[in-house]
Formats: structure tokens, C-alpha cells, sequence
């Protein structure tokens, strides 16, 4: 995977580790789908099991409506272009971009 320097994928990862553990994916805000499905489906990805046999919850590291409501669009339709939140979820690293971007990483 090739990135520009200051990419999130540099976010994800510590200083000169290896960035090939990162797992990316990308939230459809216009689908039907939430940003929280699609954390879940990058979690179940990174991790290789399904989301019910991991032995952590999402909700455990984050509140998931307030995750689905932070980069909601704004009161009038605009979509929300900046920022970023980054928590653990058991022995992975997440980072969520406004623009929908999705890095998970496994720590350790």
C-alpha cells in the first residue's frame, strides 16, 4: 500500500511501524448503512472474526449513536469535511475521519 507522508494512515500507525496492518475502509454517508456498521465492519475485517465471537463491544470503548452523531450532517444538510476521533477497542486502534475514512490497527 503506497501513501502520501502525513496520511491517516501515518495517524493510524506509530512512527515506523509497519503500516501494512493497517485496515482501511471508507463510510458511504449516503447509503443506507451507519458509520457504526461500517466501524463493526472493519473491526470484524482487522480482527478476522465476526463481530459477536470478538471478545470486546464496541460500545465498551464508545458511545455508538454519539460516534453515528458526531459526524452527522450539520442542521442545514452540510456534511462535516473535518476531524477525526481515535479510541480502543480491545487490542485494535480506530480512527475515524469526518470525510469517512476508516483506520483500525491492531496494537501491540
Amino acid at each position: 500500500m503506497s501513501h502520501e507522508p502525513n496520511s491517516p494512515v501515518d495517524v493510524a500507525s506509530a512512527p515506523g511501524e509497519d503500516s501494512s496492518n493497517v485496515h482501511q475502509t471508507v463510510h458511504d454517508s449516503e447509503g443506507d448503512g451507519t458509520l457504526v456498521k461500517t466501524v463493526l465492519e472493519a473491526l470484524e475485517d482487522a480482527s478476522g472474526l465476526p463481530i459477536d465471537e470478538m471478545s470486546v463491544r464496541l460500545y465498551d470503548s464508545i458511545d455508538p449513536d454519539a460516534l453515528d452523531a458526531i459526524f452527522a450532517p450539520t442542521r442545514n444538510g452540510r456534511g462535516r469535511d473535518r476531524g477525526h476521533v481515535s479510541f480502543a477497542v480491545g487490542e485494535f486502534a480506530v480512527t475515524v475521519h469526518a470525510d469517512g475514512r476508516v483506520f483500525v490497527r491492531q496494537l501491540g
